[in-house]
């Protein structure tokens, strides 16, 4: 079972939601479009997260549901002409249903079939989005008019510029957290946990496994179309990129880098991804050789990501002040 959530760690998060908010207010402008793009980044990360940090199988093909995401808001916007209100839930809920279909094909399979199967059906989606024509080929389709939601009548609020798509994007980031965090800490999070420390003793006691594991992958899917919303606002207009292999082994090593066991692990190593990525670019066109050096560093010295290790050097200051241990490790993956 999950820990309760204490008052200290409340009041971390709150303080870290303050930052939040202050963000555009305090640096550049090129700084809140990092921003914009860590988030989807990490929402996709905490889709992720919830098969292998919770479940404990690897997942190479998430990038089909941040790109179906980006695609099904195109096709809903542009082609079927449903209302942008209407159509961001029916993206929602449209990769919510890829997620059942797929997850009752690959969650009956062990966990090295698994990966396999899941990069096979994230390329051959890659494969049909490539090829049709309709939607631009390679080229991918650009935004008719906009697909980003206009929210001037509340206070004038204008998600056309960078500053006011920041909102939105955090808006959507924080929502799809509560959700995720209610999700794991209901006794449906235990069986997660459950099957990834050992799944024939679940099954042992009476749980339909498979159907656990559709669902929660149902789920991790419609997290990630939300990320494919963000993506298509962001750049408006999709292609098929984000339906890469690459995308998703990004997202993994974004998850591993900011700590699978942790809930806030994701989204930790999804800014520490594109910020330290961009840091680089603005130095040298060798950047990726920099990069891959920095997270190798991150995986052989803080074996618990970044989460882990900051949760680690919290714990020591406590105990060196005679506090004792805080409850800032309740965020942990049912540990």
């Amino acid at each position: 079972m999950s820990k309760p959530l204490t008052l200290e760690s409340a009041a971390w998060a709150v303080a870290a939601l303050v930052l939040l908010l202050l963000l555009p207010m305090i640096f550049s402008a090129t700084t809140v479009d990092w921003a914009n793009e860590v988030i989807y980044w990490a929402i996709l990360c905490l889709g992720v997260n919830l098969v292998l940090g919770y479940m404990g199988y690897v997942s190479l093909g998430h990038a089909m549901f941040i790109g179906t995401g980006a695609y099904f808001l195109a096709l809903f916007v542009d082609f079927a002409e449903v209302p942008l209100g209407w159509s961001i839930p029916l993206v929602v809920v449209g990769t919510a249903l890829l997620g059942l279909v797929v997850g009752a094909i690959v969650m009956r399979v062990n966990r090295i079939q698994f990966l396999v199967i899941t990069l096979a059906i994230a390329e051959l989606i890659h494969g049909v989005f490539h090829q049709i024509r309709a939607t631009g080929g390679d080229d991918g389709h650009s935004a008719n008019d906009t697909w980003r939601v206009d929210l001037t009548w509340f206070g004038g609020w204008d998600t056309s510029e960078s500053t006011g798509f920041y909102y939105w994007n955090l808006l959507c980031l924080l929502a799809v957290m509560l959700v995720l965090w209610r999700f794991l800490r209901s006794p449906f999070g235990s069986v997660l946990v459950g099957i990834r420390e050992n799944e024939q003793r679940m099954t042992s006691l009476g749980y339909n496994i498979a159907i656990y594991k559709i669902i929660a992958f149902a789920v991790s899917g419609a997290a990630a179309g939300v990320a494919g919303i963000l993506y298509a606002q962001n750049l408006q207009s999709v292609n098929p990129e984000p339906l890469t292999w690459q995308v998703s082994g990004e997202a993994l090593l974004m998850v591993i880098i900011g700590g699978r066991k942790y809930f806030i692990g994701p989204v930790l190593g999804a800014a520490f991804y594109i910020v330290v990525k961009h840091l680089l670019e603005s130095i040298t066109s060798e950047y990726i050789i920099f990069l891959g050096l920095a997270f190798m560093a991150i995986v052989a010295f803080f074996g618990r990501g970044i989460a882990g290790y900051f949760v680690d050097l919290y714990v020591w200051a406590k105990r060196r002040a005679g506090v004792g241990r805080p409850g800032a490790p309740a965020a942990e993956a049912g540990e």
